[in-house]
């Protein structure tokens, strides 16, 4: 089970009613940008300690009620400090403190609370709360890194840029997120892994299983993640969330945990592509414009044939893919070889650069690290600097070749696993291992953009991604993509416009 740290508890002041009565925290929706934080002081408090006080009343369904009280007198000794304005936010992040309690910490997804987060007073992410995995730097809390010792480890001096990016856009950094041991693919055993919110029998993925399940449960619109050969996408796709490894290097990976510099990006797990935009502008500031008229993708028809991928699976992505079709947009087949040959050389890479990260700490003390992680480390030791080197001079002949696959395309699209989610994490030293990220690493190494949205239900009601690939630095035009895809599958097919 997952560490998590909560507020002591303290007093509240008298409760009301009047709109309490009618109001529950699962009711709260996440601010209006247009509108702003709107509820005065007059309001807002009230309101609040009446929504604490019907929880109390009604028996709530909390854990325990009483640590509600402890969030409430904490948020209101701070509006009264100055350190944040009263307002709608408030509530908003009052009610996901309440989802987090009662949703995330079964799921094992918290491994902290962060009480009366600091952010700016306005912002284009007023009222979204966002967890962070925990292997991305906040201020005054360990870097926890999915590993025990970690966890209890000194705080950090100062946010991760994306991070302090959150804060900038009024977004409340109400959490830390549980993880795969160090990114690497595998929990550490006294830890265990973050289950999935549509059926806990099963895993959520990894390593940013923690964000997924967080979004995945409603608990929060949006999370970051990081992704170095699939770690956003996989525990996207199997929750049934949107998931974004964007363009290599758009958001800053410094202040984050290391595992493969050629192939880490920081990315971002939401509920929906809208929010996905919403949180890709906020920390980027770029603009978000629209699709005119009938896509053109390019199906990658060997991964859809690939004797990995389930029936069930595939029968999801066709039935999407039918869906595109009949609403008008163009499919072309592509041949996904450069993207194979390239996942080819994922393992090389990512081992031999993940053995010069952990080298002198897991000699110092291998006992450190959970088996698992010591059997990928001992195994990333074997891959010599002559492999290494072949490698990156084969993945820089391959990258003309597969950005031209998106020639005259607007994306490229596939399964993102070829399984829905099992009920553990499979070994990296396995098939199974391998073969869960065969369809995204190589956009690791190609710098591109990748996204996987939910298109349908597979074994056991779970969900089946979908993933589209951009050209590196398009990401906005790949949002804008994939809004259209998810729309599309959301209503059917539509008519559309004649493309200008």
């Amino acid at each position: 089970m997952q560490h998590i740290e909560r507020p002591q508890d303290g007093t509240t002041g008298s409760t009301t009613a009047g709109p309490a009565k009618r109001a529950t925290l699962r009711s709260l929706q996440v601010c209006d940008p247009t509108v702003g934080d709107v509820l005065g002081d007059e309001v807002w408090r009230p309101l609040l300690t009446g929504l604490v006080g019907e929880q109390h009343r009604s028996g709530g369904d909390v854990p325990a009620v009483g640590l509600l009280t402890g969030y409430l007198a904490q948020l209101v000794a701070a509006v009264e400090r100055g350190e944040r304005p009263p307002g709608r936010a408030n509530l908003v992040l009052l009610s996901v403190y309440e989802a987090a309690e009662r949703l995330g910490g079964p799921l094992d997804a918290v491994v902290r609370l962060l009480p009366l987060p600091p952010r700016a007073a306005r912002g284009p992410l007023l009222g979204v709360a966002g967890a962070v995995k925990d292997m991305i730097d906040v201020a005054g809390q360990p870097r926890g890194n999915g590993n025990p010792a970690d966890q209890d480890g000194p705080p950090r001096p100062t946010d991760a840029p994306v991070v302090s990016l959150l804060r900038a856009g009024a977004a409340d950094v109400f959490a830390l997120s549980s993880l795969l041991e160090r990114a690497a693919g595998a929990p550490h055993p006294d830890l265990g892994e973050a289950r999935n919110p549509v059926d806990p029998r099963f895993t959520a993925g990894g390593s940013s299983g923690g964000s997924a399940a967080l979004v995945g449960a409603g608990v929060c619109p949006a999370a970051l993640g990081t992704d170095t050969g699939g770690s956003i996408r996989v525990p996207a796709a199997y929750c049934g969330v949107v998931g974004l490894k964007p363009s290599y290097g758009l958001l800053p990976v410094e202040g984050v945990e290391p595992l493969s510099p050629t192939c880490d990006h920081v990315g971002v797990l939401a509920a929906d592509v809208e929010t996905t935009r919403r949180m890709m502008a906020a920390l980027t500031g770029m603009a978000l414009g629209e699709m005119q008229g009938p896509l053109r993708l390019g199906v990658l028809v060997g991964q859809l044939a690939h004797a990995a991928v389930e029936p069930a699976v595939a029968q999801a992505v066709r039935g999407a893919l039918a869906l595109l079709a009949g609403a008008g947009h163009v499919l072309v087949e592509v041949d996904d070889r450069p993207l194979a040959e390239l996942q080819e050389l994922l393992g090389p890479i990512v081992l031999h650069e993940a053995w010069t990260t952990h080298a002198d700490r897991f000699t110092a003390d291998p006992t450190r690290y959970g088996a698992p992680t010591r059997r990928l480390l001992e195994t990333a030791a074997t891959v010599t600097e002559a492999e290494y080197a072949a490698a990156l001079v084969r993945r820089e002949a391959l990258l003309p070749e597969a950005a031209a696959l998106l020639d005259g395309l607007d994306a490229l699209v596939g399964p993102t696993v070829p399984w829905v989610a099992p009920e553990q994490t499979p070994p990296f030293d396995l098939p199974q291992g391998d073969l869960e990220t065969a369809f995204l690493g190589a956009y690791n190494l190609t710098g591109q953009p990748a996204l996987t949205l939910p298109c349908g239900q597979g074994e056991h009601g779970l969900p089946v991604g979908l993933q589209l690939a951009g050209a590196r630095g398009d990401d906005d035009r790949l949002l804008a993509v994939a809004q259209v895809v998810q729309a599309c599958l959301r209503t059917g097919p539509a008519a559309l416009p004649e493309r200008s």
